[in-house]
């Protein structure tokens, strides 16, 4: 369970700046598929952060019960002096998983040749996303967070096998994913979080 209690937060001015929770109160059960719906369209990826702990909020404790992943496709943590596969060892390292097992994994999916031993600073933009997204799904977590982009655009997995895992992680995980993609939540998800009035309320996914 992810409990918010009181949360406040607010982007910063030169982001135009805008409250996006005002004393939020809510329980996020961690065995669902839960889509994050906003009225504007950066909420749900602003409320994704929120509880990876990208963001901090102004007000109000974010406790997490359950082992989440970071956002699938963050790339701010990374170490771009670094190479490839020592950022993969440093993150497998920080959340307790199988480090030449993540290794092997992101090495094999991500397909770098000579590049997965140089700093990870030079790869385009796009390829550290990537390698991003490959690596959250890499280490078993009770609940992922991340795009619904992801998922829609089959091709970013590369082959059958990172699809696979992905499928895999998702049957004995939770996930909570933003997305204001009406279609995407009622094919993917069950429960959804809806934000409206800077405040976060859980419902229930109408069927076709």
């Amino acid at each position: 369970m992810i409990i918010l209690q009181g949360v406040t937060y607010a982007t910063r001015a030169r982001d135009k700046g805008k409250k996006v929770l005002a004393a939020a109160e809510v329980a996020i059960p961690c065995d669902h598929r839960i889509a994050v719906l906003g009225c504007a369209a950066n909420e749900p990826k602003i409320f994704i952060e929120v509880l990876g702990g990208l963001r901090v909020p102004q007000a109000g404790r974010v406790t997490r019960n359950a082992r989440v992943s970071f956002p699938a496709g963050y790339v701010g943590g990374f170490k771009p002096e670094i190479s490839v596969r020592l950022n993969a060892a440093y993150v497998a390292r920080l959340y307790g998983a199988d480090v030449e097992a993540v290794i092997n994994f992101v090495e094999q999916i991500m397909n770098l040749g000579e590049s997965f031993d140089k700093p990870i600073g030079r790869l385009a933009p796009a390829q550290r996303r990537r390698f991003s997204e490959v690596l959250a799904f890499s280490i078993p977590f009770d609940v992922y967070l991340f795009e619904d982009e992801l998922v829609r655009d089959n091709g970013r997995f590369y082959n059958e096998y990172a699809r696979s895992l992905f499928e895999a992680r998702i049957k004995s995980a939770g996930m909570i994913v933003a997305s204001n993609d009406r279609d995407f939540v009622r094919e993917f998800c069950d429960m959804a979080l809806v934000l409206h009035r800077r405040k976060a309320r859980r419902e229930r996914i109408p069927q076709r």
